[in-house]
């Protein structure tokens, strides 16, 4: 078992790492009428990655336990060519100056926009 131990505390390190830079951009970067919409989507896509490794894991589909692992690496480099290109269309929202509806209504507030973009769930003439 005590062979075991670095192993998990890489795999702790990196997961403590991911999911607390994930949960942060998704609170940070959200208007305060969806920030927990944001962090019940981003523990959704977590629980979605680890049905797929299960799933994959039970089809048993290489002899292989390193085939397997390939995958699994060929998987995240696609992810993480997904998530460059969404950053690079990214536009950063700071809503540190406290008063979010003041940056919804007024886009010179923004760091930032996207053109024809709203970071608004509903408009007020609906």
């Amino acid at each position: 078992m005590l062979w075991q131990l670095p192993q998990y505390i890489v795999i702790t390190a990196g997961e403590v790492m991911f999911s607390v830079t994930g949960l942060e951009f998704s609170f940070t970067q959200a208007p305060a009428s969806m920030k927990s919409v944001l962090q019940a989507c981003w523990l959704l896509s977590v629980a979605i990655g680890n049905m797929l490794v299960v799933v994959i894991a039970e089809l048993k589909l290489f002899e292989s336990q390193s085939a397997e692992f390939c995958l699994f690496a060929i998987l995240m480099v696609v992810d993480m060519a997904v998530f460059v290109l969404l950053c690079r269309t990214y536009t950063y929202v700071d809503y540190s100056s406290g008063n979010e509806d003041e940056v919804e209504h007024n886009p010179s507030k923004k760091t930032a926009t996207l053109e024809g973009h709203s970071n608004k769930a509903f408009s007020d003439d609906q």
